[in-house]
C-alpha cells in the first residue's frame, strides 16, 4: 500500500506522457529512414550466463530484478535502453550524428535531383515543342551569324520534328492540344531560310502553306515577304499583286505598314516604266504622310513625264515636309555655366542627336537634289528656273539651303561652259555669311586655276583661307598654286594643313603623294598613297602612282604585282599596258614584252613610243615586212616628220623592193629637199642600181653640206651663240635625231643590257640613221657612207670551216703507250 502511494506521489510522473499526433519525428521521412538504417545496422545480443556463474553485470545491461525491496519503488515497467554499448575509450574518432550524411567531404557534392521521366504522352509532347523551340532559336542564330547553310539544316530540323510532334498527338488522342504558334514559328522561320539560300521556289511554297491556312493570324502580313521574293526573280507583276492583297489585307491601324508597301508599289511601277501610276502611288503616300523619300520620288516621276506644274507643286509639298527636331535651340551654349556646357557637348555626340543630324542630311540632299533636277526645266531659261527655286526655299523653314543653291547655280553655269555667269554668280557671296563665302572663293579659286589665273587663284585661296580656317579645299587649291610656281616645301605645309583639317581628304592625300614623289621622298609619297588606298580601295590613279613608285625604287617584282592588280581594273588602258611592256623588256622578256606593246597598240595606235618599239621588234627579229604597216603608222600620224620616211623606205629596201624604196626616197626628197641622209640614201641606192641620178644627187648633197656650213658659221659668229651640233639637226637639216627621243627599242638591247630605272639621258638609244658621218664631202658617189635605220643588215653565218688536221707525227710518245 505504501508503494502503491509513492507512485502516485512521484513529482516527475507525467510529463513524459503526450499524444504522438503531436510528435514531429514521426512526420520527418528522412529522419525515419535514417533511424531505421541505424537500428538495422548492429543487433543487440545478451550473453546468456549458465547456471552458478557469478559475475558482474555492467550498468548498461538493464538487468532487471523482479523483487520490490532493493530500491524501495515498485517496478513500473521496462526502462528504454539509452545506448546499444557501454560508454568508454574507443580507437576510432567519436563520429558527429549526421543521418542524412551532410557533413561528409569524402563523397563530393550531392547528385542531381533527378528530373523524372515523363512517360506520358503530355511529357513527350511538352518536350519535343521545347526541343523544337530550341532549333528555331538556333537556326535564327546561325543565319544571323552567315551561316546560311546551317540555319537551312536546322530549320528543316525543326520542321520534321515537328510533324513527329502532330503524329503523336494525333496518336494519343491530344489533337485538340496541338500549339498552332508553334506550328506558325515552325514555317516562317522555314520559309525565311529557303529565301536566304535562295531556294525561291520552295520559299513561295512555303508562305502559300501558311496565307491559306485560316487558322494562322496575321498571315497576309507575309504577303509581303512574297512580294519581295518576287522581286528578286524578276517577276514583277507577281509581286505587286502580292503587295496589293497585303495592303488590302493589312488594318488601317498599321498605317507604317500601309505605307511601305505603297511605296514599294511605286517603286515598282518606275521598274516597270509605268510612271503615270508610280506618281500616283507617291502622292498616296505624301496624302498619308508626307517624308522626304515619296517626295522626291515623285519630283521625279514629274520630272521624267516633263510635267511643270506638278513639279513645282511636288517641290512644295517637299518643302512643307517637317523635321521636329530642334537640337540647335535646345543645346544652345550658355558661357555662364561651364556645367552645363559640357553636358551640352556630350549631348551632341549621343545616339540620337546622331539620328536627328541624319535626318536633316537627308532632308538637305533630298531637297537640293530635287532643285538642281528641276531649276533648268520649269522655266524657260536656266537662270530663271534657279531664281524661282532659291526664291522658294528662302521663304520656307529650309532658308539656309538658299546659298547651297546658288553655289550650285554656278557649278552648272560651269558645266555648260558658261564661265563668265558662273563667276558673277559666285563674286555675290563676297559679303554673305562666312561659310558660303568660304565655298564661294573656293569655286572661284578652282575657275581661275584652270583658267591659268595663279594669282588670282592663290587670292581666292586666300580668302576662303581666311574665311574658315578649317576649309580644306582652300589649302588644296593654295598648295597647287604653290606646286605651280616650283615651291614644293610651301606646298608640303599647306597640305599637311589641310589633312590636319580633315586627316580623309581625298585630293589632299594625293597632292601630298605627287609633292613627296617630286622631292624624291619614295617612302612618305608610298605611305600617302597607301593611306589614299585605304579610303579608295580600287581608284585607278591610286594604284598607278603605288606601281610607279616601285619602279623608281627598283622593286619590280611589286611594281609588275601592282601593275597587273591596275590593270584588272581598267584592262584596256593602253598606258598600263605601255608600262607593263617596258618592264618586262628590261627584263629581257620580249615575248612578253611584245604582246603587252601590242596589246598596248591595239587600244591606242597613235602611240610613238609603242609604234617605235614594234617596229624595231620585228627589225630585230628580222622581220622587216612586219615592221612596215608600223612605221607607215608613224607616216599617217606624222607627215611632217621625215623620220618615219626614212623608215619605211629602209623597210622597202630591207625586203627587196629597191625601185619602191627609190621611189620614196625620191618622195621625201621633194618634201625635204634639204635633207641630208635622204640624199645619201639616194646617192647609195643609185649606184647600187646603176642609175645616172647618182652625180645629180651628189652634187645637190655638197650644195645642202655647204649651205648648212655656212649656217654654223654665221651662228657661231654672233655673240652668245652655241655651235649646234649636226645630228641634232632639225628638220630643215636631217630630218631625224642623231639621239632617238623615244624609248629604247629591242635593236639596242642587242647590243648591251638597258636599264629601265635610269634617266632618259642615260637610256640607250636604238641604231640610228646617220652616226658618225664624216666632215669630208665624198669625191665619187660610191665614196659615200651611210648608216642604215634599221640596223645593219643580217651576216651570212659561215657554214663551215676549214678542217683542221689532226697529226700526231710530231708528238713523243711514252714507254707506257707502246704496244706490248
Amino acid at each position: 500500500m505504501s508503494t502503491q502511494v509513492l507512485v502516485d506521489d512521484d513529482i516527475y510522473g507525467g510529463y513524459d506522457d503526450y499524444s504522438l499526433m503531436f510528435s514531429g519525428t514521426n512526420q520527418n521521412l528522412a529522419f525515419q529512414d535514417a533511424l531505421e538504417m541505424n537500428n538495422v545496422r548492429r543487433n543487440i545480443t545478451t550473453p546468456r550466463l549458465p547456471p552458478g556463474t557469478a559475475m558482474r553485470l555492467g550498468t548498461s545491461t538493464g538487468f532487471h530484478r523482479t523483487g520490490a525491496g532493493i530500491t524501495g519503488r515498485p517496478g513500473t515497467g521496462l526502462r528504454p535502453m539509452t545506448a546499444v554499448r557501454g560508454a568508454g575509450y574507443t580507437s576510432s574518432r567519436q563520429a558527429t550524428f549526421d543521418p542524412l550524411n551532410m557533413g561528409s567531404n569524402s563523397r563530393g557534392p550531392a547528385p542531381p535531383l533527378d528530373s523524372g521521366k515523363e512517360d506520358t504522352p503530355e511529357g513527350k509532347i511538352k518536350n519535343g515543342e521545347r526541343k523544337i523551340m530550341e532549333l528555331i532559336e538556333s537556326s535564327a542564330q546561325a543565319a544571323s551569324e552567315g551561316n546560311m547553310r546551317v540555319a537551312l539544316e536546322r530549320a528543316r530540323e525543326a520542321s520534321s520534328r515537328e510533324k513527329v510532334l502532330i503524329r503523336l498527338q494525333e496518336q494519343a488522342g491530344l489533337s485538340d492540344s496541338h500549339n498552332l504558334d508553334l506550328t506558325f514559328a515552325v514555317l516562317v522561320n522555314l520559309a525565311s531560310q529557303y529565301t536566304n539560300n535562295e531556294m525561291y521556289t520552295e520559299a513561295i511554297a512555303t508562305y502559300q502553306a501558311i496565307t491559306r491556312n485560316r487558322m494562322f493570324n496575321n498571315s497576309a502580313r507575309l504577303k509581303v515577304n512574297m512580294g519581295n521574293i518576287y522581286v528578286k526573280i524578276g517577276q514583277l507583276s507577281q509581286a505587286i499583286k502580292m503587295y496589293r492583297m497585303a495592303l488590302d489585307q493589312a488594318p488601317g491601324a498599321h498605317k507604317d505598314l500601309r505605307i511601305k508597301i505603297m511605296h514599294n508599289i511605286g517603286m515598282l511601277f518606275v521598274q516597270m516604266g509605268r510612271l503615270e501610276e508610280a506618281a500616283n502611288s507617291f502622292e498616296w503616300v505624301m496624302r498619308e504622310r508626307s517624308e522626304f523619300k515619296a517626295g522626291l520620288h515623285a519630283i521625279l516621276c514629274h520630272f521624267a513625264l516633263c510635267h511643270r506644274d506638278k513639279m513645282k507643286r511636288g517641290f512644295l509639298e517637299l518643302l512643307e515636309v517637317q523635321l521636329n527636331t530642334d537640337q540647335e535651340e535646345k543645346y544652345s551654349i550658355n558661357t555662364d555655366d561651364a556645367v552645363n556646357n559640357i553636358l551640352n557637348e556630350i549631348i551632341k555626340t549621343d545616339q540620337l542627336s546622331l539620328l536627328e543630324n541624319e535626318m536633316k542630311s537627308e532632308a538637305e540632299k533630298s531637297i537640293l537634289s530635287a532643285a538642281k533636277l528641276i531649276a533648268p526645266v520649269i522655266e524657260d531659261t536656266l537662270t530663271a528656273g534657279f531664281s524661282w527655286c532659291v526664291d522658294i526655299i528662302r521663304s520656307s523653314s529650309y532658308s539656309s539651303l538658299a546659298a547651297d543653291l546658288e553655289i550650285n547655280k554656278a557649278m552648272v553655269l560651269l558645266h555648260n561652259r558658261e564661265t563668265s555667269l558662273a563667276i558673277d554668280t559666285l563674286k555675290m557671296f563676297e559679303n554673305r555669311d562666312i561659310k558660303a563665302n568660304s565655298a564661294a572663293s573656293t569655286m572661284l579659286s578652282f575657275i581661275y586655276f584652270l583658267q591659268g589665273n595663279y594669282e588670282l587663284a592663290e587670292r581666292c585661296g586666300e580668302a576662303a583661307r581666311n574665311a574658315d580656317s578649317y576649309n580644306a579645299a582652300a589649302y588644296v587649291n593654295l598648295s597647287a598654286c604653290a606646286i605651280k610656281k616650283g615651291e614644293l616645301e610651301r606646298a608640303r605645309e599647306l597640305l599637311l594643313c589641310a589633312l590636319d583639317s580633315d586627316a580623309s581628304h581625298v585630293q589632299a592625300l594625293y597632292n601630298l603623294g605627287l609633292v613627296y614623289k617630286k622631292q624624291e621622298w619614295y617612302e612618305d609619297a608610298l605611305e600617302c598613297f597607301w593611306k589614299l588606298r585605304n579610303i579608295v580601295r580600287y581608284d585607278p590613279l591610286t594604284l598607278f602612282q603605288i606601281s610607279h613608285l616601285y619602279q623608281l625604287t627598283k622593286d619590280v617584282d611589286q611594281s609588275l604585282e601592282w601593275y597587273n592588280q591596275l590593270l584588272g581594273i581598267i584592262p584596256s588602258d593602253p598606258g598600263v599596258l605601255q608600262k607593263l611592256g617596258e618592264l618586262y623588256d628590261s627584263l629581257g622578256d620580249k615575248q612578253q614584252a611584245y604582246q603587252y606593246y601590242s596589246d598596248s597598240y591595239r587600244y591606242f595606235p597613235g602611240n610613238f613610243e609603242v609604234i617605235d618599239w614594234l617596229g624595231s621588234y620585228f627589225i630585230s627579229m628580222q622581220v622587216a615586212e612586219k615592221a612596215l604597216p608600223y612605221f607607215k603608222r608613224g607616216v599617217e600620224l606624222a607627215p611632217d616628220q621625215p623620220r618615219w620616211r626614212l623608215l619605211v623606205a629602209a623597210c622597202l629596201r630591207r625586203t627587196g623592193q629597191f625601185h619602191k624604196a627609190l621611189e620614196e626616197y625620191q618622195d621625201i626628197h621633194e618634201k625635204f629637199p634639204e635633207n641630208i641622209e635622204c640624199l645619201k640614201f639616194l646617192i647609195r641606192l643609185c649606184s647600187d642600181l646603176g642609175l645616172k641620178e647618182a652625180q645629180l644627187y651628189a652634187s645637190e648633197l655638197k650644195k645642202v653640206e655647204k649651205a648648212k656650213e655656212l649656217k654654223e658659221r654665221q651662228g657661231s659668229a654672233r655673240p652668245g651663240s652655241k655651235r649646234s651640233n649636226s645630228g641634232n639637226s632639225s628638220r630643215g637639216g636631217s630630218g631625224i635625231s642623231m639621239q632617238s627621243d623615244y624609248k629604247s627599242s629591242p635593236i639596242a638591247s642587242r647590243k648591251e643590257p638597258r636599264s629601265s630605272f635610269s634617266n632618259g639621258n642615260s637610256r640607250l638609244s636604238r641604231v640610228n640613221t646617220l652616226d658618225n658621218f664624216d666632215n669630208i664631202l665624198p669625191e665619187s658617189p660610191n665614196d659615200v657612207i651611210y648608216s642604215d635605220p634599221v640596223g645593219p643588215l643580217p651576216t651570212r653565218p659561215m657554214t663551215a670551216a676549214g678542217k683542221r688536221d689532226e697529226d700526231f707525227g710530231d708528238e713523243e710518245l711514252g714507254d707506257d703507250l707502246l704496244p706490248v
